[in-house]
């Protein structure tokens, strides 16, 4: 009897185990409408109950439903999931986070690498390049102008190209990438932007981390800006960290986040100078123009008049059959926000493949990036299929800006 007894208490203790709520929270929509939101919130867990499995359900009054997530771990723990569908205005969804006999944290199609890039996928299909050797250039190109730590192909849905590498007109164009232009480092002018010119050049530096989940993939490297000497050789100016994360954001649409960091790399610091250009660019797809596609800023310019003026976004809709676009953003931790635009206009590179969208925060304003500081921007990236209109790419901003508020208990 008491062996029944003791084999009773330890089937009981596992059911509870299995229903054991380790955490609720409850998303809030704020005062806007939310569609398809991708939130997070810190979580405390321990080793045993990642290894013993989890699992997120939306609780609500018709009953229980498994929710996707992901564990991304750090200094402390966060979870990610996506609250599917609408979450109207003033409203409030609830999740609970239960010890459950299921591993997370396993993405359809894993991150891949091969001798050029890592490629990142949403479910499975691919969604950007990023290339960490650097590119061949056409014959009798100056090597000067090969670059590596930039992204192209970046695709939309359907898997057009959207970006282009080493046009023509601009050979150090790079598809989407950062740079900075006019600088003063250690008492001279160096230019990180305009290769040819051999100033300063960006390049991959290493991989710090890949991650892979149900919720998003990430990939983390460092970038070296590096002042170049007459003599050979060069100066390390800045270190940037840059992540890359994709969202498992469904057929439809592809979510890319573009978070990096610089800290300086010399005791003098670097000196950015205001200038027309220089920071995180664009440069789209050879076919792009002011026939084939049409521009939109969040303050109502297009690609004729956007140059020069601020913008919390950018919007870029093909025209014709079958289309695809791209909507830019920039998050208000930026400096300088909302950021100066640098584009070009319709009749610009002899009216073809004139694409060039360029967040510039040092447009209309000299910075100084100190030595012992970090420095972070946020840009998030949407490619999609179709085209969108003004409202929804507001509605992206405000996801990407103001995301809905997670109150977590534990």
């Amino acid at each position: 009897m008491r062996h029944f007894a003791l084999v009773l208490s330890f089937m009981l203790s596992i059911v509870f185990l299995q229903a054991q709520t380790l955490a609720r929270f409850e998303v809030s929509a704020g005062d806007y409408d939310r569609k398809n939101v991708f939130v997070n919130s810190p979580v405390q867990l321990t080793a045993a109950s990642l290894e013993n499995g989890l699992q997120l359900f939306e609780v609500t009054d018709k009953g229980e439903y498994a929710v996707s997530f992901q564990i991304e771990q750090g200094p402390d723990y966060k979870i990610w999931w996506q609250v599917e569908g609408l979450l109207k205005e003033g409203n409030i969804r609830v999740f609970e986070l239960r010890a459950k006999d299921k591993k997370s944290n396993y993405s359809e199609v894993p991150i891949r690498k091969d001798d050029e890039a890592y490629i990142l996928f949403n479910g499975n299909l691919p969604v950007l390049h990023y290339n960490h050797a650097k590119a061949e250039l056409p014959e009798g190109v100056d090597t000067a102008y090969s670059r590596s730590g930039f992204i192209h192909p970046l695709f939309s849905p359907a898997g057009k190209v959207l970006t282009s590498i080493q046009p023509p007109d601009h050979i150090h164009h790079y598809g989407l990438w950062n740079a900075w232009t006019r600088t003063q480092f250690m008492g001279k002018q160096v230019d990180f932007w305009n290769l040819g010119d051999k100033q300063g050049r960006v390049d991959f530096a290493g991989t710090i981390s890949t991650i892979q989940g149900d919720v998003f993939q990430s990939l983390k490297t460092l970038h070296q800006h590096v002042a170049l000497k007459d003599e050979g050789g060069g100066d390390i100016a800045l270190n940037e960290e840059l992540e890359v994360r994709v969202f498992d954001s469904g057929k439809d649409i592809n979510i890319i986040d573009y978070t990096t960091s610089f800290n300086c790399a010399h005791p003098e610091g670097i000196f950015l100078e205001e200038y027309r250009y220089g920071g995180f660019v664009f440069r789209g797809s050879e076919k792009w123009n002011g026939y084939t596609v049409q521009m939109l800023t969040s303050e109502g310019h297009n690609q004729d008049n956007s140059d020069g003026h601020p913008a919390k976004w950018c919007l870029v809709n093909e025209t014709g059959n079958n289309p695809s676009g791209i909507l830019i953003m920039s998050h208000p931790v930026n400096f300088n926000h909302p950021e100066p635009l640098r584009t070009w206009d319709k009749g610009a590179n002899g009216g073809q493949a004139n694409v060039f969208i360029n967040f510039s925060p040092i447009r209309n304003r000299s910075w100084e990036m100190v030595y012992g500081n970090r420095y972070t921007f946020q840009y998030r990236v949407i490619t999609f299929d179709g085209q969108w209109t003004k409202e929804q790419a507001e509605e992206a901003w405000l996801n990407f800006s103001n995301p809905p508020k997670v109150k977590g208990m534990q």
